[in-house]
């Protein structure tokens, strides 16, 4: 019933489409800002299309799992000559994820129409991915490249020009959804 309400409600609300490598990823609906924060409502529809671990811009964030739940990959510690060590951990219904700007996460995979209502602060940098690198040919080679987003102005005030959640194409309700 919950899932039912949020797509109903999301149809109105301004949405963005996330397709990594042109594959359903997630849907991101703007809900506006309160108290310095900016809130939105999120449908994954699929498991991270990033292929690398990935930090956040802002200070701090964290995402209320509403309805479904995902499983995480989220970076413990990582030596640059050796690799990194991640655990891996289910967030359900009900669950808060709370991240900061240090903090490296993947979403290996989500339950079909799995909402969360998401909230950032204020940005202090740009996104940031962590990839592993295929054997070092050289000594010095680090095993680990962390590299910024290439389009970091693409994510800027993106809700004002983008299309309601209605018009947005975005993915139908899992059969056994709504």
């Amino acid at each position: 019933m919950l899932r039912k309400l949020l797509y109903r409600y999301s149809a109105r609300l301004p949405c963005r489409l996330i397709y990594p490598d042109g594959r359903p990823y997630l849907e991101r609906y703007y809900l506006g800002r309160l108290f310095g924060l900016t809130f939105y409502l999120h449908r994954f529809v699929n498991g991270d299309g990033d292929r690398a671990l990935h930090d956040h811009p802002w200070r701090w964030c964290g995402a209320l799992v509403l309805a479904g739940g995902y499983r995480e990959r989220r970076l413990r510690w990582f030596d640059p000559r050796h690799g990194f060590h991640a655990v891996e951990r289910a967030v359900g219904a009900g669950r808060l994820n709370l991240m900061n700007a240090r903090s490296f996460h993947q979403i290996l995979a989500a339950r079909p129409d799995t909402w969360t209502l998401f909230a950032h602060s204020g940005k202090i940098k740009e996104w940031g991915f962590l990839e592993a690198r295929p054997a070092a040919r050289f000594e010095d080679d680090p095993a680990l490249h962390y590299h910024r987003d290439r389009d970091p102005a693409s994510h800027h005030q993106w809700w004002r020009s983008a299309p309601r959640g209605a018009d947005a194409g975005r993915a139908p309700p899992h059969p056994g959804g709504p």
